[in-house]
């Protein structure tokens, strides 16, 4: 739709920010914002530029057109233009945007303000022009009560769509809409929130529809558990921006009637609890259902009281308590069975009253204390339940299928109100984890809540989606019984593999007109390609091209489900797999944009940005300047070091002070214990998901201070770039002496190879690699490197054959790794790898590449999919050609031990190069071709 999303039309001076109010303050706000057009003709031209904080959806004439904007740091602000010439008509026009500000942490958006800007104009034949602009143009403005409170998604997403039709303004965004009522759109008080907008420099997601692979079940909803549960709002718990302003702490009472002592089964989810002033025993995991734990209990005749004790996990509390039906238990909170009270809870205190009023009070609390020092008891009635998709989702009983139902009988699919009286679940495989924007249409769902719950594993039972306390990806929506049409189209993307769409309680025939799925990632083309006389390999390489694919959004994401943030090491990993297979530059230039902006208080750069907080990881930071470097030599882009070189500087001046503490300048992986501050990742990253003791990570440390010399290297040549003659003199100094010190100080003479620090305590193939990848290997040192390093990693897992006694090298720590085995002749030790641990994925039935061998959590985690780059850059043997060093020449390198053949393509700005190869008779190796570019010439490096 817009071809034209790097128009450069800087803000007019009288556009303004408006919203709803004047103060743009809150969390999680959505406004919407209209405006009308009379228009005598089609108009010639209309440019609508837009900036919204922090995320858009635009329609026109009530047809949605585009979602926006990107992540971007308040400071530097990021416009969308939008050519909205052909969607304009003769007659009544309207513009409608909502505006979702999120308000509160995530790592993908900071804490600002919430505000829309708009300008441009209307153009038509007659050079009669009309204004878009706000603060200028009538555009009207409205709050949206229909988006209640939810929880965060995740520990780093924002919170879940919790849409309520039943509240809204139906056909909002249509021309018959009357928005009488709208007030005229609110210019802010402050509208010094943002910096100068810049436009944007990347397109618009994809869009592209995506189909799912198969239809795992579709089952009736059958209660066979008595549910009673309740939501409490905690907006401050897990906030970065307002910490410690509400306790975490919650009390919940009632009584359970039993008509006869029994024994009976409680679900509970990560709680204290007492059955008559007793404690319950410690419960075992639900094997099925995720974020539930089965308590045996004792209930003897009569009521029986019940009390429990919680620690908020995230910022709404969840209680769930689960008792079994046809046993005649009540749930009463006034022991009355017709009462309408099932609970008492404790208000949400500050965490100032909690420790005043409640720390310390013996629990659990009598029967008559009334709580009257923080308020008194909370009465929760039975007509409250539970806000959690993921926990009713995960909590649902299914009946027997009766019927099955293919992907391409999904739409127009009728659910008969006596086929599925309690509702119904439809579980969907996309084959694999995919970034998009759902959106589902219902026909006939009024009074039914209807949930899409999402996840990447499935529970013993397949019909259960894995979900955890802290990340547990799910959106509601209430249907209104007043509307015949649900149309809900979520605000967000969602990152998933499965899906899960729960219909409950609904009151007549459902009707799934459609459940559509468009891809929110970033558009890419692949265009490398790779084949060689390995299959497996062929796999490896495929299985990271799908997980690059995904994981391009607005910014490279380290993984699309949980997090979706833009990490520094995942950036720089990631953009060497997308030089292999997509040839993709701007991306990487917006993630730079980023990661040059993000340097918290010290100077550093922070690992995951935009994020609030000084979320830095050491080594990260160091890598940053490897990732400025990389993009330089590929495109000579140096304006984008120039801007950011102030910013190199500064991040490199904090990990200066700490090598000056020293006269050899090496770091001290425990500078955070010796400096008495609590860092993230502890003061050196390293290698976390390798077997314990392999690595030591204390003292002065032989892989940091090799990180800290690459990135001085990369500095040095980034100085050079841009004629920085005194820093570049100054880095050269430190290099010197940073180098001799790395041989001096970890060079072990009796076992020929790197120790991991200067007690000489352990000696991973990790220091001898980064030794290697640093230019600090002499060349007498090579030989009993190689014979080291073989030895160590002859297996990737410590047992020889799988990863269960743990690992010597993680997936994503790999890329080091691998660039160290090539650069001193690994060549076999190399393929070893990628046959042993991606090949171990691929057994496992994987399609794209995990985080971690032990698949846990994240399935498509883009760092781990370095392979792709290796095997089309040493196997292939194609050496992009890079500024500063033969900048019009393509070296064709092969590295290949166990291949005899390969053949394939690698992007290039002036076309692909391609090459092809085969072992002959003789076993020395032939070029059936190698074709490049106009512009380019090849060297084959015998």
């Amino acid at each position: 739709m817009n071809k034209n999303y790097i128009q450069n039309t800087a803000k007019p001076a009288a556009a303004q920010a408006i919203w709803y109010d004047e103060s743009g303050q809150g969390r999680n706000l959505y406004a919407r914002f209209r405006l009308t057009l009379d228009l005598p003709e089609k108009p010639s031209q209309a440019l609508l530029h837009l900036f919204a904080d922090t995320t858009y959806q635009l329609s026109v004439n009530g047809e949605y057109v585009q979602s926006g904007s990107v992540r971007f740091d308040p400071r530097h602000p990021v416009y969308d233009t939008h050519d909205l010439g052909e969607l304009l008509t003769a007659g009544r026009n309207v513009i409608a945007i909502q505006v979702n500000y999120v308000g509160h942490k995530t790592f993908i958006t900071m804490l600002s303000q919430a505000g829309f800007t708009a300008w441009g104009e209307v153009t038509l034949a007659s050079g009669e022009r009309m204004e878009l602009t706000t603060g200028v143009a009538d555009w009207k403005a409205a709050a949206v009560p229909a988006y209640r409170y939810a929880a965060k998604s995740s520990l780093f997403l924002k919170a879940a769509d919790h849409y309520d039709q039943r509240l809204d303004e139906i056909g909002w965004s249509g021309r018959e809409f009357d928005d009488s009522s709208w007030q005229r759109g609110v210019v802010l008080a402050n509208q010094a929130a943002w910096g100068e907008p810049e436009a944007r420099n990347i397109p618009f997601m994809s869009g592209e529809l995506v189909q799912a692979e198969k239809v795992l079940h579709l089952l009736p909803l059958e209660q066979r558990e008595q549910i009673h549960a309740f939501s409490v709002p905690m907006p401050h718990v897990n906030e970065i921006h307002m910490p410690d302003q509400t306790s975490r702490f919650l009390t919940v009472k009632t009584w359970i009637y039993a008509p006869a002592a029994m024994d009976v089964t409680l679900g509970l989810f990560y709680q204290n609890t007492w059955m008559n002033g007793e404690p319950i025993a410690k419960g075992l995991y639900a094997d099925d259902m995720s974020m539930r734990l089965n308590h045996r209990v004792s209930l003897r005749e009569g009521w029986n009281e019940y009390f429990a004790k919680n620690d908020s996990l995230q910022d709404m509390f969840h209680h769930y308590l689960a008792l079994p039906n046809n046993r005649g238990l009540v749930v009463s909170a006034e022991r009355n069975a017709e009462s309408h009270v099932s609970f008492r809870r404790s208000p949400v205190v500050t965490e100032e009253l909690f420790q005043s009023a409640l720390n310390g009070k013996v629990l659990p609390y009598t029967a008559d204390d009334q709580l009257d020092a923080i308020g008194g008891w909370i009465d929760v009635t039975a007509d409250e339940q539970g806000e959690s998709p993921t926990m009713s989702t995960g909590w649902e009983s299914f009946g027997h299928a009766f019927e099955s139902v293919t992907v391409e009988e999904i739409s127009d699919r009728e659910f008969k109100l006596a086929d599925y009286p309690e509702g119904f679940s439809l579980l969907l495989d996309l084959g694999l984890t995919r970034l998009v924007q759902p959106r589902i249409v219902l026909e006939g769902a009024g009074g039914a809540a209807v949930d899409l719950t999402y996840g990447e594993h499935l529970n013993a039972d397949g019909k259960h989606l894995r979900h955890y306390h802290w990340y547990g990806l799910g959106d509601r929506a209430y249907a209104d019984e007043r509307q015949t049409v649900l149309d809900w189209r979520l605000t967000q993307p969602r990152g998933f593999r499965y899906v899960q769409l729960t219909v409950r309680g609904p009151k007549q025939d459902v009707k799934l007109k459609a459940l559509e799925l468009r891809s929110a990632s970033y558009p890419v083309e692949t265009k490398g390609s790779f084949r060689c006389s390995d299959p497996l390999l062929e796999q490896i390489w495929e299985m990271g091209v799908r997980t690059e694919a995904v994981n391009m959004e607005d910014a490279y994401t380290d993984c699309v489900t949980r997090e979706r943030g833009q990490y520094i090491r995942d950036t720089i990993i990631q953009y060497h797999n997308n030089l292999a297979v997509f040839g993709d530059h701007a991306l990487m230039r917006r993630s730079l944009q980023l990661m040059g902006q993000s340097p918290d208080a010290t100077g550093k750069f922070r690992a995951v940005y935009p994020n609030t907080g000084d979320y830095t990881i050491s080594d990260f930071a160091l890598n940053a300047l490897e990732g400025f470097w990389a993009y330089y030599a590929q495109t000579g882009d140096a304006s984008i070091i120039e801007t950011y070189w102030g910013a190199m500087q500064h991040n490199l001046a904090w990990f200066h002070e700490l090598a000056d503490e020293r006269e050899d300048m090496l770091l001290d992986a425990e500078w955070d214990v010796k400096r008495g501050i609590e860092a993230h990742y502890g003061g050196f990253h390293g290698d976390l998901a390798i077997v314990k003791g392999y690595m030591d990570i204390i003292g002065i440390h032989c892989v940091f201070s090799c990180t800290y010399l690459i990135a001085l290297r990369s500095a040095a040549k980034l100085a050079e770039a841009i004629g920085k003659e005194a820093e570049l003199a100054a880095l050269n100094r430190r290099i010197a002496i940073v180098e001799r010190s790395i041989r001096e100080t970890f060079w072990n003479e009796e076992l020929g190879c790197y120790s991991d620090n200067d007690k000489h305590s352990t000696h991973s193939a990790h220091a001898s690699l980064f030794a290697a990848r640093a230019g600090v290997l002499a060349p007498e040192q090579l030989e009993p490197v190689c014979r080291h390093v073989a030895r160590e990693l002859k297996s990737l897992f410590v047992n020889g054959y799988g990863p269960e006694d743990g690992v010597k090298v993680s997936p994503s720590f790999s890329f080091y790794i691998f660039e160290g085995l090539y650069a001193i002749g690994l060549t076999e030790t190399a393929e070893t790898m990628m046959r042993q641990g991606w090949g171990w994925f691929l057994q496992k039935g994987l399609k794209q590449t995990p985080e971690y061998y032990d698949l846990g959590q994240s399935l498509c985690h883009a760092w781990s999919s370095c392979p792709t780059y290796f095997m089309s850059r040493h196997v292939l043997g194609v050496q992009l050609p890079e500024i500063g060093r033969h900048p019009n020449e393509v070296v064709i390198d092969v590295q290949a031990a166990g291949v005899t053949s390969a053949e394939g393509a690698v992007p290039h700005a002036l076309g692909l190069i391609e090459v092809k190869w085969h072992l002959g008779d003789d076993g020395k190796r032939v070029f059936d071709y190698v074709r490049v570019p106009a512009g380019l010439t090849a060297r084959i490096v015998k």
